[in-house]
């Protein structure tokens, strides 16, 4: 009786577009018989309309169906627990194809779709999030609603023909299958992976991602500068010291990929530990081999530089001046903006 009675009630839920959490619980929530059974089964047995022996029958099934219910909320509590609110929509069909794909527009995927717009490229967007979308879609920025990982929306937002894939969703083991799939599908494809820290991007790696941009990462090695600027050293040794940072970081992290194993714990894999530990001396050395190659004069070339940064800021502050010996009777300009 429960079954078929939920299974008239999922029909007529799906007809009047009922979808995702709000659908389930309206089928299994009226699935079972109401008390008002117990009233009409009565009723009949007292008419005679029905036996003795088949009103007791069908008053039974009242109650078993009634004391089942608790049940049902429960299943639904963990039904409901693993569908996810996206589900609630449906996939919206997908206008125009470029060379470049973004799935996800969270905070990292909407930096890299407006630098991609400011140069006057398209991308095709996708995200699984409507509040996102509709978020988006308020500031100018065209997207679409969808999982990326369902195969069919992939390919119809042009997998086939694209040049770049961005991977850039809040899910990893999402992206991770993300990657992999178009790995598969297109061994030519350049895929540029968000990865939330060094086990994911070793899984990234291994499933066939070209580029890994960890969160954090580029922001830490930004800061890092800041504060050997504020501890003496000039901009340009600054950015020369985060540079070859990021050079001999990169070529490690490529190099730990291929010792990464993912049913090894890392402070278990021997190996891992043990190249992690060459790598960082490794690391040390370059850079006391940079250091003792800096020239005197060069460090005397950036002492200048920075004072006549602070020459040109006090310059500045005063505004435009005159020579009185080249004056024309016009204002010189004032001093160049550094960038």
């Amino acid at each position: 009786v429960i079954f078929l009675k939920g299974t008239v009630l999922f029909v007529l839920g799906w007809a009047f577009k009922l979808r995702g959490r709000a659908h389930w619980l309206f089928a299994m929530s009226l699935a079972q018989a109401g008390e008002f059974g117990f009233v009409l089964i009565s009723f009949a047995s007292q008419q005679r309309v029905l036996q003795d022996t088949l009103a007791d029958q069908l008053l039974l099934v009242v109650a078993l169906s009634m004391l089942i219910t608790p049940l049902l909320f429960i299943a639904y509590d963990r039904l409901s627990a693993r569908m996810t609110e996206h589900t609630e929509h449906e996939a919206e069909e997908i206008e125009q194809q470029g060379k470049i794909i973004i799935a996800g527009v969270g905070r990292f995927g909407q930096i890299v779709n407006r630098m991609i717009q400011a140069a006057g490229m398209k991308a095709t967007v996708l995200d699984n999030d409507m509040a996102t979308i509709r978020l988006m879609r308020t500031f100018g920025f065209k997207s679409y609603y969808g999982d990326p990982t369902q195969t069919d929306l992939l390919h119809a937002a042009g997998l086939d023909d694209a040049a770049v894939l961005v991977v850039a969703m809040d899910d990893r083991a999402a992206a991770v299958k993300l990657v992999a799939y178009a790995r598969k599908k297109r061994p030519d494809l350049h895929i540029v992976a968000r990865a939330g820290d060094r086990v994911h991007t070793y899984q990234l790696v291994q499933a066939g991602a070209t580029d890994t941009v960890r969160e954090t990462f580029d922001s830490s090695l930004r800061a890092g500068r800041y504060v050997l600027e504020h501890m003496g050293l000039s901009d340009f040794d600054a950015y020369e010291h985060e540079k070859r940072f990021f050079r001999i970081d990169r070529h490690a992290l490529r190099e730990l990929a291929t010792l990464w194993k993912p049913d090894i714990p890392i402070a278990q894999n021997t190996d891992y530990i043990a190249r992690a530990k060459e790598l960082e001396r490794d690391l040390e050395l370059e850079f006391a081999k940079a250091a003792s190659e800096d020239r005197p004069d060069r460090r005397t070339q950036s002492t200048g530089r920075a004072d006549g940064k602070a020459e040109r800021r006090t310059e500045r502050a005063r505004g435009p001046q005159q020579d009185p010996e080249l004056s024309t009777g016009e204002d010189t300009l004032p001093p160049k903006a550094e960038t």
